[in-house]
């Protein structure tokens, strides 16, 4: 019951994703101020003045660092599931109360992982997309450092028990 209920899970999050990828506006048409004034004359010539034939602002890029944010986010969670799944394995115990019951099952923790680099990424996205975009970068960067003090502790721990 619990493995399908993860799974789900899992299954679910992966969807919304995919589902808030397709948000972006993808067409690839190019179409003119000469074209679109040709089309709507052709269909309504009563609104040829009131079309607005001003260029669309393009949201600014993505800078490369946000991008290197999200992986290495996905990085340091699969290093912590990873370590944290090797050294309990070893005989070594999860120090946090509230992950104690969830690290008994790694398909559960794994998904919760997952979920957690997925809902980190999709914040930051929504606030990119909501123009804070240093909130955008700036959470990404609290978020991988403190993943990165908790790989650090669990390489030591993990070195200890092998």
């Amino acid at each position: 019951m619990r493995r399908t209920l993860v799974g789900s899970l899992v299954g679910l999050l992966l969807m919304t994703s995919s589902a808030y990828a397709a948000d972006q506006d993808t067409t690839t048409t190019t179409v003119t101020p000469a074209m679109a004034a040709a089309a709507t004359t052709l269909v309504r010539p009563d609104l040829v003045a009131t079309v607005n034939f001003a260029p669309r602002i393009a949201a600014p890029h993505r800078p490369l660092v946000l991008p290197g944010l999200y992986a290495s986010s996905a990085f340091l969670q699969g290093y912590d599931a990873y370590s944290t799944l090797t050294a309990l394995k070893h005989g070594g115990t999860e120090a946090n109360p509230l992950m104690k019951s969830i690290t008994k099952s790694p398909v559960a923790f794994i998904g919760l992982k997952a979920g957690v680099t997925m809902m980190s990424i999709m914040a930051a996205e929504r606030m990119w997309k909501d123009n804070n975009r240093l909130g955008a970068v700036l959470t990404m960067a609290a978020s991988n450092g403190f993943m990165a003090m908790v790989a650090a502790h669990n390489a030591s721990v993990l070195q200890r028990v092998k």
